[in-house]
């Protein structure tokens, strides 16, 4: 789980040290000018499927980097519906999936990244 900022230029994900331990990563910052798509929809399983770095405990916690034949991608949650799925180009993951912090909501986090990504775009 973390909390999300949204920065001039980029998205934060500040991740719990126990989560930087589980993930075997620490918090991240992802550019605006490398996010394709937002979505707050559930992630499917086989996003989170392959070769990985960090923790895979079905029902339990998913966090670290998994390795597929779509790229890297970053996962750090519990609850598969209450996360933040960023698609990106030119980046080291080809998608980051985050659960946010309860305080936070995921479809407005999704939808004030959308506005942002397009306003850069445009």
């Amino acid at each position: 789980m973390a909390h999300v900022d949204l920065t001039q230029d980029a998205v934060v994900f500040h991740l719990s040290l126990a989560d930087e331990l589980l993930s075997v990563h620490g918090s991240l910052r992802v550019p605006y000018t490398h996010i394709v798509t937002v979505s707050a929809d559930p992630v499917p399983v086989e996003w989170w499927r392959g070769f990985r770095v960090g923790t895979n405990i079905p029902g339990i916690k998913v966090a670290g980097t998994f390795f597929g034949p779509d790229g890297a991608v970053f996962c750090d949650f519990h609850r598969n519906d209450r996360c933040l799925t960023l698609e990106l180009s030119h980046d080291t993951y080809r998608r980051v999936i985050v659960e946010v912090d309860p305080d936070q909501s995921a479809a407005e986090l999704a939808a004030m990244l959308s506005a942002r990504i397009g306003a850069s775009a445009g």
